[in-house]
């Protein structure tokens, strides 16, 4: 008869250990495969020592708004292409675009700071390569810009003016949804661009409308509606059969500055062609022209007032208040 061997369970549990331990390694090469497959990895906020800089560039609207908005325009010496405001911005050098950076002359421009978006790894890489300090930012969401605001500022020392910013912002929103009126939100859809121009009997064509997860969709929620549009397409194009199949209460069209010259009423003239629609049929169709309606920036709450104005019409906004003053 065989005599019973007790298992050596300290070996047991160094065999365990060992198998853990492994699983962690394979998991952790795991996602460092993934993170390769997607061209980047996973990156870590750090947090920067103010600084004082002299020479920044800001390939992005949104980035020169904030940094003028944080009194940091005497600072700047050279933006992007597309730089329109404040006034004071039209008149500084440009410095190409957020895709196509004239790293010539922003080399030129000798910067002690560039500032660019997070999704632009390649050129961010570059100035790095050419040892010019960048400081990336993102612009995604409502958050994204609220916290791009509070980064620039604690890199150029001007963090308390960033905080008080983004607490007049938030302030300014927590009012708006305490103002919604609607027990039901209406469906609003934003057009962010289609094919434009001067015939009132076209209907808009290639359209192109924001999706469910960006600033545009936060902001209609806070004006006191819901988007039209329930898909997970960040900007979808949408044909005709869909705009009658997501039957829109509210459509906002975003006009670009390329084509301001074309009147409003002709816009809404070509919606209302698209008779099957809610919107068209109730004549709540609203054209937007203003500069900041595309730009993710500090002026974003202007975007959330003008669409709660028109969701629940007591509201009274600054510009509102301004008129009648």
């Amino acid at each position: 008869m065989t005599k019973y061997q007790r298992p050596n369970t300290k070996k047991m549990k160094q065999k365990a250990k060992i198998f853990i331990l492994l699983l962690i390694i394979a998991l952790a090469f795991c996602l460092i495969f993934l993170a390769l497959r997607e061209n980047r990895l996973p990156t870590v906020r750090q947090n920067y020592q103010p600084k004082s800089y002299n020479r920044i560039i800001s390939l992005a609207p949104s980035t020169t708004e904030i940094l003028f908005t944080l009194g940091l325009g005497d600072k700047v010496r050279g933006v992007s292409q597309f730089c329109n405001w404040p006034p004071a911005a039209k008149t500084l050098p440009r410095m190409g675009g957020l895709m196509n950076p004239n790293y010539e002359a922003i080399v030129a421009a000798k910067p002690d700071l560039v500032i660019v978006f997070d999704d632009m790894l390649e050129s961010e890489n570059k100035f790095r390569a050419l040892g010019i300090e960048t400081l990336a930012v993102k612009h995604d969401t409502i958050s994204d810009i609220l916290d791009s605001i509070q980064a620039i500022g604690q890199r150029c020392g001007k963090a308390e003016q960033a905080q008080m910013i983004v607490n007049e912002i938030l302030n300014k929103t927590h009012t708006i949804e305490s103002q919604n009126q609607t027990q039901n939100p209406p469906k609003v859809l934003v057009c962010i661009g289609h094919d434009y121009s001067q015939d009132p009997s076209a209907k808009p064509q290639n359209i192109y409308i924001a999706g469910n997860d960006g600033f545009y969709s936060e902001m209609i929620k806070l004006a006191g509606g819901q988007n039209a549009y329930s898909g997970s397409i960040p900007n979808p194009a949408v044909s005709f059969e869909s705009m009658i199949s997501m039957n829109p209460q509210i459509i906002i069209d975003i006009l670009p500055p390329a084509n301001a010259s074309i009147e409003s009423k002709i816009i809404e003239k070509q919606w209302q062609n698209l008779s099957d629609i809610d919107a068209a049929k109730n004549n709540r169709i609203y054209v937007f022209s203003e500069d900041y309606m595309s730009i993710p920036g500090p002026r974003f709450i202007n975007i959330i007032e003008k669409i709660a104005g028109i969701i629940n019409p007591p509201i009274q906004t600054e510009e509102d208040e301004r008129k009648n003053n």
